[in-house]
This record gives structure tokens, sequence and C-alpha cells, in this order.
């Protein structure tokens, strides 16, 4: 346990020390603003953002191109984390996990963003490499962010995103399945998205991606390694600071267990969400049905039961801003699937996230998780130190 604190205390000075010497965000740096403009307390997005993010990374109004600007502000952020895990009845484990990004825009047309991150935990000797969730070019077709299109390595047009979420913690439903079926839309996806605004302050995007067949799958089987085409909506209404919107993503995936028992399973998800604002109080949520038409297999139907499963469920999220520099959080999960893989049997699933975030500097956080499960399941938590300069 001392071993563990004291490279969770490493990782945190480290951090610490990096904050108040003058890091700066990519786009703070380019546009001169405070991190709060985009920001309600980093990394969550105001309705600026939001809208800064979905125009391509453009201001309204926004000044010419200016290629020498852009090489002497170039556009690379750093994101740094040391994480303290704790597991009831188990041990606890620290981690460092850093990722890069470099994203803008490259004129009235073109914008992008890569990142790459690498993890080291407690025990290792050297950095784990983990693939980017995002390496993308977009192409403004009408300006504006009237219509636009998106290519390479893209996180699916959720309406909260997992991969650069505030929280400690995966939103359970988007990783919720029935079966062998190891799609979900909470992870990165290779393909082409289209979208853009319509009048109203509605907005639209469709995606024709890869598909995520199981790791057994790629190993076995040929037809893994085609393109699905799997697709994926999401229509979306602002009302000021409040959004609403819907989504939906079906498609198939080549499952496997063994070299003869390999099959297709197509699959369904649809949901709605809602984002609300009450003064400092921001509820928002997800909920969200999926259906797999074919995904268990056995020995003696090695090409899949051909059952319909179902899952439900969602996620309800309340962030209380008591200040600019406090948040309080909870987030209430709910998921009804089958327990195990082999299982047609629904089970409710629940889990409470109360936590507090607080930032010591502007892009200096400190965060705190802790969940109670139901299912006789142990509960964990986290401590969190995060900086982005």
């Amino acid at each position: 346990m001392r071993q563990r604190l004291a490279m969770l205390a490493v990782i945190l000075a480290a951090v610490a020390g990096a904050a108040p010497a003058g890091a700066v965000p990519a786009f703070e740096r380019r546009y001169q603003v405070e991190c709060h403009f985009c920001h309600d307390g980093y990394p969550k997005l105001n309705a600026i953002g939001q809208r800064f993010k979905e125009r391509g990374f453009r201001m309204e109004r926004e000044d010419g191109f200016d290629v020498a600007r852009w090489v002497e502000q170039v556009p690379l952020s750093l994101r740094a984390q040391g994480t303290l895990s704790l597991v009831e009845g188990g041990e606890d484990r620290a981690q460092g996990f850093f990722k890069g990004v470099s994203t803008g825009n490259l004129g009235a047309r073109f914008s992008y963003w890569i990142d790459d991150a690498f993890v080291v935990q407690e025990g290792d000797d050297s950095f784990v490499h983990i693939e980017p969730d995002n390496a993308w070019l977009r192409f403004e077709v009408v300006e504006g962010g009237k219509l636009y299109a998106r290519a390479g390595r893209i996180e699916l047009d959720l309406p909260f995103s997992q991969a650069r979420t505030p929280h400690l913690f995966a939103y359970d439903i988007y990783f919720a399945n029935t079966g062998f079926e190891t799609e979900s839309i909470g992870s990165y996806q290779d393909g082409l998205e289209l979208g853009g605004d319509l009048p109203s302050d509605f907005r639209w995007s469709v995606a024709v991606v890869k598909g995520s067949n199981d790791e057994a799958a790629d190993r076995l089987s040929d037809d893994a390694g085609k393109f699905d085409a799997d697709l994926f909506l999401r229509a979306t209404k602002r009302t000021g600071r409040n959004r609403f919107g819907a989504f939906a993503y079906f498609g198939r995936n080549t499952l496997a267990r063994s070299r003869s028992q390999v099959w297709e399973d197509r699959f369904l998800r649809i949901g709605a969400d809602a984002n609300v604002w009450l003064r400092r109080l921001n509820v928002y949520g997800v909920y969200m049905y999926g259906q797999n038409d074919n995904s268990i297999a056995t020995a003696s139907r090695p090409r899949g039961t051909e059952e319909s499963l179902s899952l439900s469920g969602g996620f309800a999220q309340a962030d209380y801003h008591a200040s600019d520099n406090l948040a309080l959080t909870l987030r209430l999960n709910l998921v009804s699937q089958p327990e195990d893989p082999t299982s047609t049997e629904k089970t409710l699933f629940s889990s409470l996230f109360p936590g507090v975030q607080v930032w010591l500097f502007e892009r200096f956080k400190l965060s705190f998780e802790y969940g109670f499960l139901n299912q006789e399941r142990n509960s964990f938590g986290a401590i969190q130190a995060e900086v982005a300069f």
C-alpha cells in the first residue's frame, strides 16, 4: 500500500507542478480566452464550447486562417492523470495516464483531431500504448457547419462523450450487451460521418462505420476484417443552454468462440437523451433500448441459436457546480441485461456514484468518486489528479 501511495504522490506532485508553470491549453493559446469561456469545469463543455466543437473548432465570427500564426501557436495539448483505484475487498492500484492531442481548424473548410495515449501502471516497467480514440479530418461541404463530412477514426456523435467524460467511471449503458456480442457505442469506430445544422437549432448526423467484431472473431475468421457498414443516426434540438436528442445504432458483427463456432449477429440500439441546466445544477442522462438477434452460439448450434435478446436502461447524472472551482456529482446507472453470456434471463444491475471535483487551478482538477453496486458486486472508487496543458 505504501508503494502505491508513493507512486500516486509522485504523479500528483508532477501534475501539480505543471499547472502553475504557465502551461496553457491549445485553444486558449490561439483565441486568447480563459478556459471557462468554453468549459463548465474542464473538460465539460458549456453551450459555447459545444457550438465551437460543432462548427469544427471555429468561433462564430472567426478571422481568416493565418498559416504563420498557426505554426507559431501549434495546437498541441497534453492531458495527464494520476489515479489511485480503490476496490472493496481487493488491492488498491495506482496508474498514470498521458494523452497528447493536436486539434483545430485549418481555415474555413478543414479541421482535424488526432490523439495518442500511454498508460503506466504499478509494477510495470514501461509505458503501454493506447490506440487513439480520435484521428480524423473534417471538411466543411457548406460553410458555417450547415453540412460537413468527417472521416477516419471517430467517436460516434454520442449525447455525452465517453472518451472525454468529466467523470472517472464509464456510463454503463454504453457498454451493455447480450450474449457474446462485444459492440459498444462508447468505443471508437473507423468510418465516415455526415452532419450539419438545420434551422431552429436542430442538428443531425449520420455515420457509416466498420463495426467492432470481438477479438476471437478477428483471429479466427477472415469475415471479421470486412467493413460491415454499421449505421449511427443522431438528431438534437437546442433550447438555450439545454439540449434534447435521440439516436439509433444498428448493424451486424462477426462473433466467434472457436474455429467451428463463427457466426453473425445483428444488433439494434435506440435511445433518447436530455441535458438541462437549472442555474448551477446540470442534470442530464440517456435511456437506451438494445436488441441482438443471434448473440449466443452453442456446440450443437455453432452458427447461433437465433434467439432475440434485449437490454434496456441508462443513466441519470446530476452535477451541482457549487462554485467555479467545486462541483458535487451523483450518477445512477440502471441496466437490465442477461447476467452472463449464455443467459437469456435479464437481471437489473444498478450502481450509484457520488463524487466531488475540485479545481485547485483552472486546469488542475482533483476528483473522487465511489460506486455502490447491487447484485452482491464489490463497490469501488478512485481518486484522480488531472491537468491539461
